[in-house]
């Protein structure tokens, strides 16, 4: 089955994130999970987040993600994350080890294996279309996604200029893709 992923960003969100966080739950096509994101925002900031989005999705069926902040998630006893490649590198092994499911953005095939090898149990791998949120560098595209699809042992999330579109989420599916993370469009509902 085809996921949806929801990613966080206050930058294109009209409202405080909590209040879209729970718009998500009665739109169309909710997400299965959320990678709570929120890089503008202090550490006790974003724990505050991560309290409320855990008690706004706590009887849903979507799991939440922590972006970053692999500490707090130890200590909320939360054990899905999300991380740059760069910070699942610095993460030590132990640390890893408390996590049932890391999710890791990727850019190549490189990096894609580099990230299974240190332990991801997803990736994230972007930017397939154009997105206002990479002004200036062109996609990647469907062939980029194609090719990480096949060479990884883990499933693949396609990101970057993916909206709530079914027709575009065929397309992802078709390559390969486990799932899409939208972020924009979801901030924006």
């Amino acid at each position: 089955m085809f996921k949806l992923v929801a990613v966080s960003d206050a930058a294109c969100c009209p409202r405080p994130l909590p209040e879209q966080l729970t718009r998500l739950l009665s739109c169309q096509s909710p997400p299965d999970a959320v990678i709570l994101r929120a890089k503008n925002l202090s550490a006790a900031e974003y724990e505050t987040l991560a309290q409320q989005a855990l008690r706004i999705f706590q009887d849903t069926p979507a799991q939440i993600f922590l972006h970053g902040h692999w500490r707090l998630a130890q200590r909320l006893g939360v054990t899905r994350l999300h991380l740059p490649l760069k910070n699942l590198l610095a993460l030590p092994p132990y640390d890893r080890s408390c996590f049932s499911d890391i999710g890791v953005s990727v850019h190549s095939l490189e990096e894609a294996r580099q990230a299974v090898q240190c332990g991801a149990t997803r990736l994230v791998a972007g930017h397939v279309y154009a997105t206002g949120c990479k002004p200036g560098l062109p996609p990647r595209g469907l062939d980029f996604l194609r090719q990480i699809c096949r060479s990884s042992p883990v499933p693949v999330y396609a990101i970057g200029g993916v909206g709530l579109n079914a027709a575009q989420w065929q397309d992802l599916q078709a390559c390969g893709a486990a799932g899409a993370c939208i972020m924009s469009a979801y901030m924006q509902i």
